[in-house]
């Protein structure tokens, strides 16, 4: 073997390897895309939620948010009662993912036991596209249940009683 076939070989092997491992190789990439997001009413949204059959009353849904108002037609709730509302509000999936359902309740004041969930989340908590279920409220004010000592052991509810309901879908998919 001579010399310039030696050279002809090693230069094949050298630009046949750096082609193999140098192509595609980057370190960086910077590249500007452009996202659409669109909003719409808790009854339009791909998680809708819409006052159950029945419970117009207590369920406003004048505005783009739902809201729960227990004072309805009357003065408001029984003093030292429980008072449950089986079916306030319909959660349904609007989009075609299944979700996993969940809700709670954030506490606005550090006595707001008297609040408790009456969740119908169905098989799991799961919604499958198109699927609706519902959720309620119990309202603890017995005087045995709640304690003495707090603000609500006479059975009325104070000005500072404001709590939140976070509902959370998650995507099984």
């Amino acid at each position: 073997m001579n010399r310039r076939n030696v050279l002809v070989g090693l230069g094949t092997i050298v630009a046949g390897g750096g082609a193999a491992l140098g192509t595609g190789a980057f370190s960086t990439v910077t590249a500007e895309r452009t996202v659409s997001v669109e909003t719409a009413g808790d009854s339009d949204a791909f998680l809708a939620l819409t006052a159950a059959e029945g419970a117009e009353d207590y369920v406003d849904t004048d505005g783009d948010t739902i809201e729960i108002d227990i004072g309805g037609d009357g003065d408001g709730i029984n003093q030292d009662a429980l008072t449950r509302f089986e079916e306030l509000v319909e959660i349904t999936n609007n989009g075609t993912n299944s979700v996993d359902i969940s809700a709670s309740i954030v506490e606005s004041s550090d006595e707001a036991d008297v609040l408790t969930l009456i969740e119908e989340f169905g098989e799991d908590n799961s919604l499958g596209g198109t699927e609706s279920t519902t959720f309620g409220l119990a309202i603890e004010l017995r005087e045995a249940e709640v304690g003495s000592g707090t603000s609500y052991d006479e059975g009325d509810l104070t000005d500072d009683f404001d709590p939140t309901i976070e509902i959370t879908a998650e995507s099984t998919e």
